[in-house]
């Protein structure tokens, strides 16, 4: 069913980038270079990135600063004035286009109470509807005890944070990746992000701190593909594991790692989004193992195209109640994010210009990914 001439009452994306030029000062010349085709997309924030919401009929984007953010700096003095510098300007951003934009905070992990008092100010100050960390920070992960004080506050707050990816550490880079550069974002983002989970829930994270919701992109960075034995190997091996080791030390278990299944916390704690993986039966096997419930839609812009994702939110095999789920629903509840009362702008009421805009970019759109298929086939 078409609402709008879109495939839901509305369309809320959640992992959309861009670019801060006071970041972009710290990056190395690698890193520029590998942003500079994509950065002026990236560092709009305003119409023109609106015009390209609107030629696919997307209502909301909720921003965060394109990975590495502020994880891969050394300098917490730094991060800390980054972080608060960049996320007063998104917050203008937000307050400038209400409707159309909400924001996730840059946080300055170096140092975790910083950032959980970064956290506090801008969900507060700037209404954020949480927080987006780049992965790891110079190699510390989140299942680290020192930043218990920043997922405390973040179930305090009722928020969740959005674990993105970035580049392995260095000695994971030199084992695997030194000489295929080009595996790292096509398959170590994802076993990154996904490690970086399964600590998380492995560490006892979510025992600690029952209330924590993390987001992780992509489809859920491979996790709801080897659910099935995940399940039953930390399962069975974590338990098991420990009550014996306990038995021969004649103490009683150790509850410092994970106390429940698997699919408990998969279920309870954690979400996945649509970024970037618009493959139907990838969704399927994600919907099969992860409660729709769970399940939130983002594109992944100006990485990905908006109207391809879009295209595929129209094709996914869903009732209309679960697409409006997937669409916008998920979202609102997980985040808060107000319901649409009627004034929020649809291709419907845009008009003839706007119209004939999004007909030439979907045709763009539908012509280059025939093109990339062709090529890679």
């Amino acid at each position: 069913m078409l609402i709008n001439g879109k495939p839901a009452a509305r369309i809320i994306a959640l992992e959309e980038a861009f670019l801060h030029p006071k970041v972009w000062e710290h990056y190395p010349d690698w890193l520029q270079q590998r942003f500079r085709l994509v950065k002026p997309r990236l560092m709009d924030v305003g119409p023109e990135r609106i015009r390209r919401m609107d030629a696919a009929g997307i209502d909301l984007q909720v921003l965060s600063h394109v990975q590495p953010g502020v994880q891969a700096l050394t300098d917490a003095g730094l991060s800390v004035a980054l972080c608060r510098e960049v996320n007063d300007w998104l917050g203008e951003i937000v307050r400038a286009y209400p409707e159309r934009f909400a924001g996730f905070a840059m946080l300055p992990t170096q140092s975790p109470p910083d950032a959980a008092d970064e956290l506090e100010r801008t969900v507060r100050q700037h209404q954020f509807k949480g927080a987006l960390v780049n992965g790891h920070t110079n190699g510390k992960y989140l299942d680290d005890r020192s930043f218990s004080v920043l997922l405390s506050r973040a179930e305090a707050l009722d928020v969740p944070i959005y674990i993105h990816p970035t580049d392995p550490p260095p000695p994971v880079i030199d084992a695997y990746y030194e000489n295929y550069p080009a595996l790292i974002p096509a398959w170590g983002f994802l076993v990154e992000t996904g490690t970086h989970l399964l600590r998380m829930i492995v560490s006892g994270v979510f025992d600690r701190h029952p209330k924590l919701k993390i987001i992780v992109g992509h489809m859920g960075e491979l996790i709801p593909y080897t659910m099935a034995r995940l399940a039953q190997a930390l399962t069975f091996g974590e338990w098991l594991i420990r009550a014996e080791a306990a038995r021969a030390a004649h103490i009683a278990p150790s509850s410092a790692g994970m106390e429940r299944s698997l699919n408990y916390y998969m279920s309870r704690n954690v979400f996945i989004t649509t970024s970037g993986v618009f493959d139907q039966p990838v969704f399927e096997c994600a919907k099969a193992y992860i409660n729709i419930d769970n399940i939130l839609f983002a594109v992944d812009d100006p990485f990905r195209d908006n109207i391809e994702g879009v295209d595929f939110l129209r094709s996914v095999n869903l009732s209309a109640a679960d697409r409006e789920k997937l669409a916008h629903g998920n979202a609102e509840q997980i985040l808060k994010i107000p319901r649409a009362d009627g004034t929020v702008t649809t291709r419907s009421a845009i008009g003839f210009a706007a119209n004939l805009e999004s007909l030439r970019a979907r045709i763009k759109s539908r012509l280059g990914r025939a093109l990339i298929n062709a090529l890679i086939r």
